[in-house]
């Protein structure tokens, strides 16, 4: 009897700076593994990855339970305009109910920025992130940093475990007037990774 050892979600998070609004989107795609197991009962375990918005306390899995895509709006602190920036994040929680060790990762890739519209507003926005232990540091602007061509990987989460991505959008200084009450979307892929928990890993 085989079983499954190792699972991959993978998600977007789409912020949408319209008066300091983010949204985010979570899908799964699921890998796996394989390794010889004693006879017995199999049962089916879940890889559940919820996601809540730092400032308003909401609350959705990265996937509905028909398979879409869920929404999750995060309300950023503060104003944006030039040279100031706005702050907001995402506590990620490992919820599986599969048996054994079931340790993963998340990694937040680089965000895109594109103009609502045929706004210009998107040359003028810097995105920055960081990973927190709690959801107080999304409003300390000290450590956040580029998100690296390899990603922004969270600490590793056991089953039950938590991690928070705090994200920081600034408006450029020398931004003209002209941009004002534009909008742009930021994409960043959101990526949950089991970690098999076994010397030669998955």
């Amino acid at each position: 009897m085989r079983t499954k050892r190792a699972l991959k979600a993978a998600a977007l998070i789409a912020a949408a700076v319209v008066l300091g609004l983010f949204t985010v989107q979570g899908t799964f795609a699921l890998w796996n593994a394989s390794a010889v197991a004693a006879p017995g009962t199999v049962s089916a375990a879940s890889f559940d990855v919820a996601l809540t918005a730092v400032n308003s306390g909401a609350t959705t899995n990265m996937t509905l339970a028909n398979g879409t895509p869920a929404n999750l709006a995060l309300s950023p602190a503060g104003t944006l305009g030039p040279g100031t920036s706005v702050s907001g994040g995402v506590v990620v929680t490992n919820n599986t109910n599969a048996g054994g060790q079931f340790n993963t990762t998340i990694t937040v890739g680089q965000p895109t920025v594109a103009n609502s519209g045929s706004g210009t507003l998107a040359s003028y926005i810097i995105v920055n992130s960081k990973t927190a232990a709690s959801t107080t540091e999304c409003s300390s602007s000290t450590g956040y940093a580029q998100i690296s061509t390899s990603g922004l990987v969270s600490p590793t989460l056991g089953k039950g475990g938590s991690t928070i991505f705090c994200f920081q959008v600034s408006l450029a200084s020398g931004a003209p007037s002209t941009v004002k009450g534009q909008a742009v979307t930021i994409t960043l892929p959101l990526t949950a990774r089991q970690l098999c928990g076994v010397p030669s890993g998955c």
